[in-house]
């Protein structure tokens, strides 16, 4: 039975992912408002009698993550009863529900009342943390067979951990702002936004800008956070290999960020971009749950 639930909840980890990147493409191609103001329906048919593109990648988007949140339910129950022991798996079940749920009806209500783009950037930053519960959901049903990996190093350390954890996760709203509000392209060549190297007044450049400079931070801080600990804990496997996978991660997000803008918004690279953050903030939230373990 521990065999078939593993698959499971590999299956679904993986469709949660794809739920992530078919909403970067619903934001990237401009399809969000493809089925007009109806939920679930769409233009108020089951079937659209003549669907346009947009209305088949807003469509297939919405019969994708119903599927996702019906299987994330079952892989929360299951796992539930399965390893009730486990008070992660409790935690953990909660919030993919939770997130994923309350992350739909904020699509639902984007799509009645409108498209606000405060409002979407939410929507992608609680599909993240939906996406990031089912993946360690995944990691300690795995692990429960094996030995419990606890990180022991100082509290400063982990509070090291813990904040960098908040920076990013504010940086994905910053992000999903500059999606949203179509500030993309507000400035243009890199690394300076528009030739500049003082912070530009102007709305959109100012939200372009100030997530760019955010993610330059976040490269430096990871790369430091590398040496230190690559100095000082590279004996302590869990968190010198988590901390390479993040250094990784930042640095392909980083560098699919700059290609965006050279490439004119190409929808392959957006996509990378997406993915990439995806994976960085799972990684990072999987060496918070570790680093929030008691021996």
């Amino acid at each position: 039975m521990n065999r078939f639930l593993k698959l499971y909840a590999i299956l679904t980890s993986f469709g949660m992912l794809l739920v992530l990147l078919m909403g970067a493409i619903v934001t990237t191609t401009g399809s969000g408002e493809g089925c007009g103001n109806s939920w679930p329906l769409c233009y108020g048919e089951v079937l659209p009698s003549q669907p346009k593109v947009e209305t088949m990648i807003e469509y297939s988007h919405r019969i994708v993550s119903a599927t996702l949140g019906l299987m994330v339910v079952i892989l929360a129950v299951w796992a539930w009863i399965k390893f009730s022991q486990v008070r992660e798996v409790k935690w953990l079940a909660f919030l993919s529900v939770f997130f994923i749920v309350f992350q739909g009806l904020l699509g639902a209500a984007a799509v009645v009342w409108g498209q606000s783009s405060f409002v979407l950037a939410l929507h992608f930053g609680f599909s993240l943390i939906s996406f990031a519960s089912v993946v360690l959901l995944t990691m300690v049903i795995y692990e429960s067979e094996n030995e419990r990996i606890i990180l022991k190093v100082n509290k400063r350390l982990k509070w090291n951990i813990y904040l960098l954890f908040i920076y990013l996760y504010t940086l994905v709203y910053t992000g999903a702002l500059v999606r949203h509000t179509k500030a993309s392209l507000a400035c243009s060549g890199w690394p300076l936004c528009n030739g500049q190297i003082v912070p530009p007044t102007n709305e959109l450049e100012l939200i372009h800008y100030t997530h760019r400079f955010m993610a330059g931070l976040l490269f430096i801080w990871i790369l430091l956070s590398y040496i230190q600990i690559r100095a000082y804990y590279k004996d302590v496997r869990v968190l010198h290999n988590s901390f390479v996978v993040l250094l990784i991660l930042v640095s392909l997000q980083v560098t699919t960020g700059a290609l965006i803008i050279f490439t004119n918004l190409n929808l392959f690279i957006g996509l990378m971009h997406g993915l990439f953050v995806s994976l960085l903030f799972t990684a990072l939230s999987y060496l918070v749950m570790v680093a929030l373990r008691k021996t």
